[in-house]
């Protein structure tokens, strides 16, 4: 199942990543969200390349059947996250504690200078490979996602917005 988030930030995306990857950000997203964060590790691959592994903990409750799936009542997954700050574009892998063979979670996120700042594409793709549930839970997971990356741009705005009137 496809993922595809298109938003806007009012900041050039040198500006832009710096927000998404600080600390003040992590914190605001547990405050409204209940998302839980724990960084991994953090590699410098090359000048210009770094990566970060992370687990997320979802704070709403996955509906049962997924659940029973998944193995718990949260979605967590750990996130590698490869970024090259050269070209602007962050690659991810999401794997989730169970299942790993079953369910690949993979994808992009770019940004791109405009005129009034920023435009960022997420485009991932989600698959789950179980009979007669494998569509629900893709459908749930994709949801989630959309759902947390919508929140996250809200607070990367709020975070600008108090930033520029500092």
């Amino acid at each position: 199942m496809k993922l595809y988030v298109e938003s806007d930030l009012p900041v050039d995306p040198a500006t832009a990543w710096k927000v998404f990857e600080s600390d003040a950000f992590d914190e605001r997203l547990r405050q409204q969200t209940n998302m839980k964060v724990e960084r991994i590790s953090l590699t410098q691959e090359s000048e210009h390349v770094v990566v970060r592994r992370l687990r997320y903990t979802s704070g709403s409750e996955l509906p049962k059947l997924v659940a029973k799936a998944l193995g718990g009542k949260h979605l967590t997954y750990t996130q590698t996250n490869r970024m090259d700050y050269s070209t602007n574009r962050l690659e991810w892998t999401v794997e989730l504690p169970v299942m790993a063979d079953r369910v690949t979670v993979k994808g992009t996120t770019s940004m791109k200078a405009t005129a009034t700042g920023s435009h960022r594409i997420v485009d991932g793709e989600i698959t789950v490979k179980m009979r007669l549930i494998g569509g629900q839970i893709e459908k749930v997971v994709v949801g989630e996602f959309q759902k947390s990356m919508g929140q996250a741009v809200e607070i990367a705005r709020e975070l600008i917005a108090e930033q520029k009137l500092s």
